[in-house]
């Protein structure tokens, strides 16, 4: 799986940047691709359509990671915030949904991460925020991008299917014991009690 000059055009054509003026569509192309460093959207197309055959690869992911970086999320789809760590493990934003049978948290993804929580994100952090919307993209920042990723809902249900079933390892009656020993535990090796 990679990407092509077909996928970063289209790609590209549909891009929203936060804080772009309101532009008719080739004014928007062009000042879109003034953004990626390219004096027009002619010059860009030319770019990656003429790209160094050697270097392709590099080249076009290295000019989708710069437009997941500064494109915002769809409207009206919902996203779960990921972060991966130098490639060793991925964690992402969830909430609490109980305790499991061993007196562990039981947590699922927070879903809902949209325009204002990227653009929140963007203002405070000077790490990147990708917004990632296909399978290609989501490979591309798992292993070469890392960093923080948006994902649709839908994308992140169909390659992190476990992280959303995880409603039936909540007990009713979980071990209260464990728990407060667990919780007991933490709060002491954080010299909190």
């Amino acid at each position: 799986m990679s990407f092509t000059a077909k996928t970063i055009l289209d790609t590209f054509k549909d891009v929203e940047i936060a804080g772009a003026p309101k532009l008719k569509h080739t004014l928007y192309l062009n000042y879109a691709a003034r953004q990626l460093g390219y004096s027009d959207y002619i010059h860009f197309k030319r770019c990656v359509q003429t790209a160094p055959s050697d270097r392709i690869g590099d080249f076009y992911t290295s000019l989708m990671r710069k437009i997941c970086a500064i494109r915002m999320p769809k409207e009206g789809v919902e996203y779960v915030r990921f972060s991966d760590y130098n490639g060793i493990s991925i964690s992402y934003d969830s909430h609490f949904i109980g305790w499991d049978k061993r007196g562990n948290e039981v947590r699922v993804p927070n879903v809902g991460h949209g325009k204002h929580s990227v653009s929140d994100f963007r203002s405070v952090f000077e790490e990147p925020l990708y917004v990632i919307e296909t399978e290609v993209e989501l490979f591309a920042w798992q292993w070469r991008w890392r960093s923080f990723a948006v994902i649709p809902v839908a994308l992140a249900k169909a390659k992190f299917r476990s992280l959303f079933h995880q409603h039936d390892q909540v007990m009713t009656n979980p071990p209260i014991a464990k728990v407060k020993g667990r919780v007991a535990r933490k709060l002491r090796d954080s010299g909190l009690i």
